[in-house]
C-alpha cells in the first residue's frame, strides 16, 4: 500500500565541505544526507528515507516509527498540522 505524507527538507550549505557542501535534513525522522548540489542532496536524503522506511517495515514497526514522527497512517489520511510563523528576537 503506497503511503503519502508531507515531509520537511531543510537545506544547509557548508562551504568548507568541498566534495558535498549541501546537506539535506528531514527533521521529522532525524535523517540527513549530502550532495554536490541542492538537488542532489534532496535526492539523496529521499533515498535514505525510503531505505529507512523499507527496513522499518521489514521489522513490522512502520506504524510505530511513523507515529513517533507525528504521522498517522489511518485510512482517513490524517496528517500533522504544519504552520510557519515568524519568530522575532529583540537583542
Amino acid at each position: 500500500m503506497p503511503l503519502s505524507f508531507p515531509i520537511t527538507i531543510k537545506i544547509i550549505y557548508e562551504p568548507e565541505a568541498t566534495d558535498a557542501p549541501y546537506v539535506a535534513y528531514i527533521p521529522e525522522f532525524d535523517i540527513s544526507s549530502c550532495g554536490k548540489s541542492e538537488e542532489e542532496a534532496k535526492k539523496n536524503v529521499r533515498e535514505v528515507l525510503e531505505i529507512t522506511l523499507e527496513e522499518v517495515e521489514k521489522q513490522n514497526k512502520l506504524e510505530e516509527f511513523l507515529k513517533e514522527a507525528g504521522i498517522s497512517i489511518k485510512k482517513s489520511g490524517s496528517f500533522p498540522k504544519i504552520s510557519f510563523e515568524p519568530f522575532i528576537f529583540n537583542a
